[in-house]
């Protein structure tokens, strides 16, 4: 037969049960419908305090950001180092005539002359449109460099890259064809940017 336990470790134990009820009875009746919601409430609104704190201080600073984007549309409109004209084909003509006019401006006859120009469009992402046109030439060494020179210098701000240079035993056998002592033939890349701005913007 089982020993009941005495007074004191009976009312120990019907505590302890007791205990146990109510908090058996906290979590499936208070906690579960209440306190949880109302932890979870409290957790979403303290994010949606800091996003606000976010949104206002990102709001204060609109007007400085919105300054210095007018400074740098004004510093672009204003940059001689663009081509001024308003789309590709306009300016690859641009850029051919503008070549054209330094090497007659040489007075150099056959002794400097332009053979191809080929506009070229860039097929990589940058930030600005890339003008480019494809050369080909056929001069004098010395009668080449100061035409070089005139495009890099000039403005609106030109680049060259890819530069190549036939042989020296291909030039000798063009050069007499042509009738011209001393000359190679050179192809390059000439180009600039548009104001536009490209697709790797």
């Amino acid at each position: 037969m089982a020993q009941l336990p005495s007074g004191k470790q009976g009312q120990l134990l019907a505590l302890a049960l007791l205990a146990g009820v109510l908090l058996s009875g906290y979590f499936l009746f208070v906690h579960w419908w209440f306190t949880g919601p109302l932890l979870q409430a409290r957790a979403e609104l303290i994010e949606l305090r800091e996003q606000e704190s976010k949104f206002r201080h990102s709001a204060l600073q609109r007007p400085a950001i919105e300054q210095r984007l007018a400074e740098v549309r004004e510093f672009e409109a204003a940059n001689p180092g663009f081509l001024p004209e308003d789309n590709f084909d306009l300016a690859a003509s641009a850029l051919i005539q503008r070549l054209r006019t330094q090497v007659d401006g040489l007075g150099a006859g056959n002794d400097c002359q332009l053979v191809s120009t080929t506009p070229v469009r860039s097929r990589e992402e940058e930030p600005f449109v890339r003008v480019a046109i494809q050369v080909r030439m056929r001069c004098e060494t010395e009668r080449l460099l100061p035409v070089l020179h005139a495009l890099e210098s000039g403005s609106p701000q030109l680049f060259l890259s890819d530069f190549g240079v036939f042989t020296r035993r291909v030039a000798e056998q063009v050069a007499a064809l042509g009738g011209q002592r001393g000359a190679i033939d050179v192809n390059f890349e000439l180009y600039g940017y548009l104001r536009q701005r490209g697709a790797g913007a």
